[in-house]
């Protein structure tokens, strides 16, 4: 038994609810690699009860870094791929005559 009287592996469980809700506020996957982390330690727990805390602890930490270090990864090549949003012209939204006038070529528009 556990914290609260608890079994650990529910403290585990309820330890990766309460990452998966930072990683919900927050949307760079800081949180959600220890929310696995949390996850599998429970399952292991789960499996194997009576599991000293330290080696716990060490299987929360490990699998913790392995898949926030995947996760961050993974994000760093699908940012690299995809176009950056500020780069962004506000003349490609107008039409081609109006891009003509605000470019400073207005001698191309007829007198009106």
């Amino acid at each position: 038994m556990g914290l609260l009287g608890l079994p650990d592996w529910s403290l585990w469980g309820i330890i990766a609810v309460v990452f998966l809700v930072v990683e919900i506020m927050t949307t760079v996957y800081v949180a959600l690699g220890f929310a696995i982390g949390a996850a599998v330690a429970a399952l292991v727990v789960y499996l194997m009860p009576g599991l000293p805390l330290v080696i716990q602890a060490l299987i929360w930490a490990a699998v913790g870094l392995v898949a926030w270090l995947a996760l961050s990864r993974w994000d760093a090549r699908r940012r690299a791929t995809r176009p950056d949003i500020n780069k962004f012209d506000s003349r490609d939204s107008l039409p081609p005559t109006d891009r003509r006038r605000r470019s400073g070529s207005e001698e191309d528009d007829p007198p009106r």
